[in-house]
Formats: structure tokens, sequence, C-alpha cells
């Protein structure tokens, strides 16, 4: 009985907007994230236990199920891709892509810059929303995609991890970080681990769903990220101590739960904080579906960033004095704008 009533109140609460939002409606932009004061910008990056002066630039993530259905569709085609390129992101995580996408995509990202893509497109034995791609201005390293398939039943989709490699020398282009660290190089790099995430959906494998359904799922979806985590760490020796620590300093995507699901719980165990619970509030959804063919809409949190601040050494540094790095969130936002008639997740 605990159970019905339970799952009876989280199906219903996605009927209803918060109060609070038809008064106070959310309203957020790429433009909003440059509004942060110097004295945020310059802890950033900061590469010794000693903050410096130096101003470091900050760098941008977007994540966006792009629904691999819309590809079809010329007006929603306009509406995400406005969505993706104006966002003006560094680094661009897409799921449900497929080949008519990053058709559609190709231009526009080499006009933009994003020299450096990975499309992983599903095959016919797989699921039609299992594509997955990154976009990039920086080099990526160590891409991979990983199948959760063959070990968790119940999963669907792969997960894609690689790094991206941004070299020092475009956080200080005023050369004032080598002049205070000479054992510095402009040769330098921060490393980021990132992975673009897609667990299983809260509904049954022939699409319908129930009350209960997105509870029963929820333990394929922990697996789904335990399982990340375990094919992504690696011994690593900070302070004199070596211990296991995941590679992944981002974990972002479609998790297809709620701000509360084990899948999350589990990452915040290790570290991992939600940019989206720091920042958004909470009346603002990121999914909204038609229910009932469009008599209801039902509103859901399902698409998160996490990211944690684990001290890194800098690669390619040759000197015996290891500086280090932390990667520090500065603000995350949900662009308004695109709750209807582009894809039924928001960037």
């Amino acid at each position: 009985m605990f159970w019905l009533i339970q799952d009876a109140h989280n199906f219903l609460h996605q009927f209803l907007p918060s109060p609070i939002a038809l008064f106070r409606p959310y309203r957020f932009s790429a433009a909003d994230l440059t509004r942060f004061p110097s004295t945020f910008i310059n802890r950033a990056l900061p590469v010794s236990s000693t903050e410096f002066n130096t101003m470091f630039h900050t760098f941008d993530v977007l994540s966006y199920n792009i629904n691999n259905v819309a590809s079809s569709t010329p007006s929603r085609i306009r509406l995400i891709l406005r969505a993706i390129f104006s966002s003006g992101a560094n680094i661009i995580l897409l799921q449900e892509t497929n080949e008519a996408w990053e058709k559609l995509l190709l231009d526009d990202a080499i006009a933009l810059q994003y020299t450096h893509r990975y499309f992983h497109h599903p095959t016919e034995k797989d699921r039609a929303a299992g594509g997955i791609a990154i976009l990039s201005r920086y080099p990526l390293k160590d891409i991979s995609v990983l199948d959760f398939t063959k070990d968790i039943s119940g999963s669907v989709f792969p997960a894609l991890v690689c790094k991206v490699m941004i070299p020092l020398s475009l956080f200080d282009q005023e050369q004032k970080l080598y002049s205070e660290f000479p054992e510095l190089s402009k040769e330098s790099i921060i490393s980021i681990g990132i992975s673009n995430i897609h667990l299983r959906p809260p509904v049954n494998l022939d699409g319908t769903a129930w009350f209960d359904t997105a509870r029963k799922t929820e333990p394929i979806r922990l697996a789904e990220v335990k399982g990340l985590i375990r094919r992504t760490t690696a011994n690593s020796s900070l302070n004199g101590s070596t211990t296991l620590l995941p590679e992944l300093d981002i974990i972002a995507g479609d998790y297809n739960e709620d701000n509360f699901g084990a899948a999350l719980i589990y990452l915040g165990t290790l570290g991992y904080i939600d940019a989206l619970q720091q920042y958004v509030p909470i009346r603002k959804e990121t999914h909204q579906w038609p229910f009932m063919r469009g008599m209801w809409t039902l509103r859901k949190r399902l698409d998160h960033v996490l990211w944690r601040n684990e001290k890194h050494p800098l690669t390619n540094n040759e000197s015996t004095k290891k500086r280090m790095y932390r990667l520090q969130c500065l603000g995350c936002g949900v662009v308004t704008g695109y709750e209807t008639g582009a894809s039924d997740h928001q960037p």
C-alpha cells in the first residue's frame, strides 16, 4: 500500500506545475552565465593550492536530448539547432542522435569551430534512441563507447566517455601565468574527463508506463552509473597516498530520473554535485511530455550535469614540482524558449 501511494503521488506531481511558476516564471539564456563577478572567475581553475590573481576564462558545457524522431520535422530542426549553437557552449553533449542529425549538425559545427566531434549511431540491433555524440572546440582523447546492455539486464542505451584536452595557454592569453609559475609550459594541458550518458527511461521495454514503472526501473539506472564508475576508475596517487578515484570530472546527460533518484544519490556519495540542484529552482523542469493526447503535460527534471572538484595534475608538465587544478561550477541553467516545438527535453 505504501508503494502504491508513493507511486501515485509521484505520478500526479508531474501534472501540477509549481504555483510559484505562475507568478515568477523561470527565465534563462546562455548570456546569464557571463554575469559572475571576477572573484568567482579567478577561482574557476586554480592550478596550485594557493590562489593567484591570473584571470581565467571559463568554459561552458551543454547537454541536450534532441529526440531522434525530431530530425524529420523542419520546424523542430530549426529550433533545436538554434538552441544548440546559440548557446555558445564549448563542449556539447547530445543524446538520441542519428545519421540524419549528424548531417544536420555538421555545417553549423564546422562554421562555429567545433572541430572535434564524435558520433555514435545505433545499429539495426539497437534501439533508435541510442545515439550519442560530443562536439567540442577542444581536442578529444581516449574516446570510448560503453555498452551496458550485455552486463545489465534492462539497460538499453550506451554511454560515451572521453577526455577533453584544454591547452593551458587558452586560459592565460596575457601570459601572466607563465611568469608567475615558470615551471609550467605552454604545452601544459588541462584534461577533463567527461561522460555523456543516457540512462534507462522510466518506461517498459514496449513503451508503456504505469504508476510504478519509474520505481521499478530505478535499479537499472543505478546499475548503469555503477558500471560507468567501475569502468572509468583507476589508481591515483595524490599527497603520497594511492586511492581509487573516478576519472570522470563531469557526468552529464539524460539521467531519466528526478532529483532524488538512486543514480544521482549514489554519485553524490562519490563527491559529485548536481549543478541543476545547485542553481536551478526546483519548479523548473527539463522535460515535458504530452499525456492523454495532449490533454495534460507531464513535467520532470530528467537531465542533469554532475561535476566533482578533485585535484588533478597538469599533463605535459615536465617539472618535478607538479601543479594541480580543480574544477569549479560557476552556474547552471535550463535554456528557456524551447519548452515546446523542439525536443521533449530542454537544453
